[in-house]
């Protein structure tokens, strides 16, 4: 099934691990590692610059960035746009556009 968890097991109160999925909870129990890095002081301005216009913290802006270019270097990113181009086109359903049936024939009370 699962792994139970206690109460105590969580750093905050379980009626909001009810509210959200599974990946909230995941993430909320993944497990992060400090890292130092230098950067030029230039790149640092512009990158808290950049974080307060997406009003986020420069710690999630500089997570976020490593993440998108990950995804993008693994194929997420071509994936996706693969899937949502799928949606625009949409799916033949043999129809050629055309309700095989009208409103009327559909919803026909008995």
């Amino acid at each position: 099934m699962g792994r139970t968890f206690a109460r105590n097991d969580f750093p905050f109160d379980m009626h909001f691990i009810m509210c959200y999925t599974y990946l909230c909870v995941k993430e909320a129990l993944m497990k992060k590692r400090n890292l130092t890095v230098s950067l030029p002081y230039p790149l640092v301005n512009r990158a808290k610059e950049m974080a307060v216009r997406e009003d986020r913290s420069l710690n999630d802006y500089v997570r976020k960035a490593i993440e998108e270019k990950i995804d993008r270097s693994s194929g997420y990113a071509k994936a996706r746009e693969r899937q949502l181009a799928r949606l625009e086109r949409g799916l033949a359903l043999g129809t050629k556009g055309r309700s095989p049936a009208g409103r009327d024939d559909l919803h026909e009370r008995k």
